[in-house]
C-alpha cells in the first residue's frame, strides 16, 4: 500500500459520523474509532512524544487507551466542528486532545530549561520544540509566540497547521514527518514538503518586510533556500 493509499480517507462517512456523535449518539464512537482508530493513534503517539513518554508511544494497549480518550474529547466537541472548515477533527481539536492526554498520563518528564529558549539564543525553537508542542511553548516564550502569529499571517489554517505539525515532528526527530504530517491532513509527503518550503518563504519575505517580526531572524528555517 503507498503512502497516498494510506493517506486515503472516506470524508462522508466521518462527516456523518461527527454528525452523529454531535447529536449525542454515543453508539458512533465504535465506527467512529474502528474506522479512524489509525489517525488518532498518530497523533496520540505524536503527543507522547513530545511528552518524553516514548516508553508509552511503543505501548499498544496504553495507546488504545489513549485513543479512546482522544475519541471522547471528539465527541465532547462534536456539535463545534465544521466540516467545511478544511481541518480534519483531530487537527481541529488538536489543543484539547493534548490536554487529555496530559491528564491522563502527566506532564513532560524533562522540564523545559526556561534559559534555553530566548531571542538572544541562535537556535531556540530547534532546540525545544522537542519538548513540547508549538503551542505550549508559546505560553511561556515571547519568540515562540512571534512566530506562531508570523505563521497564521502568512498561511491558511491548513498550511499553518502543515508547517507547524511537520516542524514539530522533525524536532522529535521523525524520519518519517512527512508521511507522519500526510496522513494527518490527507497529503502525500511531496506536498507536506512542499507547503513547508512555501511558508518558509513567507515568513522570510515577512521578516524583512515588518520589522514587527524582526524577531524570526532567531529561527532557523525561517531563511528558507
Amino acid at each position: 500500500m503507498t503512502s497516498l493509499e494510506r493517506s486515503s480517507l472516506d470524508r462522508a462517512l466521518l462527516e456523518r459520523l461527527m454528525a452523529a456523535m454531535a447529536a449525542g449518539d454515543q453508539a458512533a464512537l465504535f465506527p467512529f474509532i474502528e474506522e479512524f482508530g489509525d489517525r488518532l493513534a498518530g497523533r496520540v503517539r505524536s503527543i507522547l512524544g513530545s511528552l518524553h513518554r516514548r516508553d508509552l508511544a511503543r505501548d499498544d494497549a496504553e495507546v488504545d487507551y489513549l485513543v479512546q480518550t482522544a475519541a471522547l474529547v471528539l465527541f465532547k466537541r462534536a456539535r463545534g466542528w465544521d466540516p467545511h472548515g478544511g481541518a480534519l477533527p483531530w487537527n481541529w481539536a488538536d489543543r484539547a486532545i493534548r490536554a487529555a492526554i496530559v491528564e491522563a498520563v502527566g506532564h513532560p518528564s524533562v522540564e523545559l530549561d526556561d534559559g534555553v529558549i530566548d531571542v538572544r539564543v541562535p537556535d531556540p525553537v530547534t532546540t525545544e520544540a522537542a519538548d513540547a508542542d508549538f503551542e505550549t511553548l508559546a505560553e511561556a516564550h515571547p519568540l515562540i509566540e512571534l512566530l506562531l502569529a508570523a505563521v497564521r499571517e502568512v498561511a491558511s489554517e491548513r498550511d499553518a497547521g502543515v508547517h507547524l505539525k511537520y516542524r514539530e515532528q522533525l524536532a522529535l526527530d521523525d524520519t518519517q514527518s512527512s508521511h507522519t504530517v500526510g496522513a494527518m491532513f490527507e497529503l502525500n509527503p511531496d506536498n507536506v514538503r512542499q507547503i513547508d518550503r512555501r511558508v518558509r518563504k513567507k515568513l522570510s519575505a515577512l521578516r524583512r518586510s515588518d520589522p514587527s517580526f524582526a524577531g524570526l531572524a532567531e529561527v532557523p528555517w525561517v531563511e528558507a533556500s
